[in-house]
């Protein structure tokens, strides 16, 4: 099991109120939790440690998949000014170092030599 509070950023996925305390117990003191998914269930929870350890919670919605990667396959969004860095697979590592890096906007992974 990996230790507590060990994370800067914690992506909750599951859409679970058990995921969100999990997140919680991962998360670094003033770190961020992004919350990809609505929690449908209602239940109570002690966010006793968002206050105490200066938690940031940020949601983040997807819309429909379809259209937008219609758009980057016909060439209608340019992503070029995104991208910071790629990297091939085999130097993963280097790419996730670089990820760190305040500046870098996005580092992709290039698994086509694999």
């Amino acid at each position: 099991m990996r230790r507590k509070k060990a994370y800067d950023v914690v992506i909750e996925a599951t859409g679970t109120a058990e995921g969100l305390e999990l997140a919680l117990t991962l998360v670094k003191p003033r770190g961020t939790i992004v919350l990809k998914t609505t929690v449908a269930e209602k239940k109570e929870m002690n966010l006793f440690r968002v206050v105490v350890d200066e938690v940031t919670v940020v949601g983040s919605r997807c819309g429909p998949f379809g259209p937008a990667l219609a758009a980057l396959a016909g060439g209608r969004i340019n992503v070029k000014p995104l991208i910071s860095a790629i990297y091939p697979f085999n130097q993963a590592l280097g790419a996730f170092e670089r990820a760190r890096d305040k500046g870098a906007l996005k580092v992709l992974l290039d698994f086509r030599d694999e």
